[in-house]
């Protein structure tokens, strides 16, 4: 009987510390989980691309507005990085400060398309 009440105990207190962590982010549990998916999903296709998988590209969701950050070998791999973002499932837009390998670091806003 006492092992139980601790036990309830200890769930209610685990609960309210849960909610109170969305007040802080300002996002709910099915929020924070759809960013870790859209997050994930790009990260491995960036792993899938043999040019991209060896730079160090740091990807950001909130709330389904994407930000890619970091270095990237040329143009054409920064469009292809662009693209990936783009046509992940969930994202609202995408941001990106990105650097071509050997220059100066641009940041930019890529509009996304409508997705069908």
């Amino acid at each position: 009987m006492k092992f139980g009440l601790v036990s309830l105990t200890v769930l209610g207190l685990l609960l309210s510390m849960l909610s109170g962590c969305s007040y802080l982010t300002g996002k709910t549990t099915g929020q924070s989980l759809d960013d870790t998916v859209i997050t994930g999903d790009i990260k491995g296709k960036i792993l899938k691309d043999r040019e991209l998988k060896t730079f160090a590209i740091d990807v950001n969701s909130y709330k389904g507005d994407v930000t890619v950050s970091g270095q990237v070998p040329n143009k054409a791999a920064e469009q292809r990085l662009i693209d990936y973002v783009r046509n992940t499932k969930g994202v609202k837009s995408v941001k990106t400060n990105l650097e071509i390998a050997g220059t100066e670091k641009t940041t930019t806003a890529a509009p996304t398309q409508p997705k069908k």
